[in-house]
């Protein structure tokens, strides 16, 4: 009786069990975020690998897996060789480092740290003594300067994100912290102090810090800046590495703009027209597009950077793109004229690329200048000192307008869209006229005057001897 008892209370519990895992199952089914729609390709035959990509967690982009965080967490003294190299692999996939050389992430594995900050959590204050360098991996921080105490009026200066650092600049500078920097989502930091920024960054971020002080002391803007000021260029300051035929600046994004200031090597000025070309009469009549109609070519909408270092191979791409571009110009324009022969009343639409100028050191460009259909090329290898047009902008650094002056003198010595397209009009009807008469100077009458041999003056003639011929 008792066995009996017991069995019936077994059959119960299973029977509950199955009870709750079918209306588990079929509230997953309900509300099941990762199937986007009623035939979904995830689900298979094989009931295993259905349900372990149920219960994969999607890795979200940007953040580090579990398994990593521990990873970097783990000290040093107990990492296995393998996991030491599963952390440089990282390493080179973190954007924070993707700057430093692998043998300098590979110094960076033993001696880095991960730190989680809440919301609202200070990372750094404002006149400590600096000891960390951090790297932002995710969340979003706010760059503040506390003027004078009072919280509310506290000015934003910039506003930091995944793949920057903070803190480097005081160390460098052997100063106390300029600015606090404040947590203001959810962040995941890497912290390295300051005995390790010496000894594994501390050779190359001064190299690097030299470059800059040395690239604003070579231009003649920049003799008005204090130390100060100086110290802040560097901070917002980016020298960049061009090479030929690489897009250097193709547009104007607001105040966020990088003004580019050229210190060694040629930039080409390159301007794209597109015209609709009609017949009439036998002649062929040009018609300038406003910017928003035409297809505008890939060439104007994505733009190249790169850096002091060798350039990847896919950046060879943009060469081939901007040379095919300005062979199909020349191309199309022969296609289109053997066309319009056949059906001269149908309108054909022509891009031609035009060399506006060209830039050298010293030059200046993204103050806010009309960039329709215009791009900066570099013609040969270009090295370029970056810095956002906001912080030019600021009272302190723009005495008198300086920069509002620059803009107007550069408006007025490159031509615009306009101008070049009247430009081109008018050397198209230079060329046909030059033809013209070319040919009919050229051609054979009976009533022009030919001259013979027996013309030409006996002092201007040329006999050779036979030994000179041998």
């Amino acid at each position: 009786m008792h066995r009996r008892q017991k069995n019936n209370a077994e059959a119960k519990r299973i029977q509950t069990l199955k009870g709750l895992f079918k209306k588990v199952v079929r509230m997953v089914s309900l509300n099941d975020p990762f199937k986007e729609t009623d035939d979904d390709p995830r689900i298979t035959s094989n009931v295993t690998r259905n349900l372990s990509t149920r219960v994969r967690a999607r890795r979200k982009l940007g953040f580090l897996s579990t398994q990593e965080k521990s990873l970097i967490r783990i000290p040093h003294i107990i990492r296995t060789i393998p996991d030491r190299m599963k952390l440089c692999t990282l390493f080179a996939r973190i954007p924070c480092f993707s700057r430093f050389s692998p043998k300098i992430r590979a110094r960076l594995v033993p001696v880095i740290r991960l730190m989680s900050v809440d919301a609202g959590r200070n990372i750094i204050r404002q006149s400590d003594n600096p000891i960390t360098v951090f790297f932002i991996l995710t969340g979003e921080v706010h760059m503040i300067r506390e003027e004078n105490k009072r919280e509310d009026e506290d000015a934003l200066r910039g506003i930091l994100g995944p793949g920057d650092m903070m803190g480097d600049v005081e160390l460098l500078e052997g100063i106390k912290r300029s600015y606090t920097f404040k947590a203001a989502t959810y962040c995941e930091l890497l912290v390295l102090f300051d005995y390790d920024f010496k000894s594994v960054l501390g050779s190359y971020m001064t190299k690097t810090w030299d470059e800059k002080k040395r690239a604003l002391k070579a231009l003649d803007y920049f003799d008005f800046l204090d130390n100060e000021q100086i110290v802040e260029a560097c901070r917002y300051g980016r020298l960049k590495q061009f090479e030929p035929l690489d897009t250097i600046f193709a547009e104007d994004i607001g105040s966020m703009t990088n003004v580019h200031f050229v210190l060694s090597g040629e930039c080409l000025i390159l301007q794209c027209l597109n015209m609709r070309a009609t017949f009439k009469k036998g002649k062929k009549f040009y018609e300038l597009l406003t910017t928003s109609e035409g297809d505008v070519s890939r060439l104007f909408k994505h733009g190249v950077r790169s850096t002091f270092s060798s350039p990847p191979k896919s950046e060879n791409a943009s060469k081939r793109d901007i040379l095919e571009l300005i062979e199909s110009s020349s191309s199309s324009f022969k296609e289109n004229g053997d066309n319009t022969i056949k059906s001269r009343k149908i309108p054909t639409f022509e891009s031609r690329f035009i060399d506006v100028g060209t830039l050298t050191f010293g030059a200046i460009f993204g103050l806010g200048e009309k960039m329709e259909h215009r791009v900066i090329m570099a013609r040969t290898t270009v090295q370029c000192l970056t810095l956002p047009r906001f912080f030019l902008l600021e009272k302190k650094q723009n005495p008198g307008n300086i920069w509002e002056r620059r803009l107007l003198y550069m408006e007025c010595m490159i031509p615009s869209r306009e101008a070049l397209f009247t430009h081109f009009l008018k050397t198209c009807d230079w060329k046909k006229f030059k033809n013209n008469f070319i040919r009919e100077t050229l051609k054979y009458s009976e009533n022009n005057n030919i001259a013979h041999e027996g013309d030409i003056p006996i002092i201007c003639r040329i006999v050779e001897s036979s030994e000179d011929v041998n």
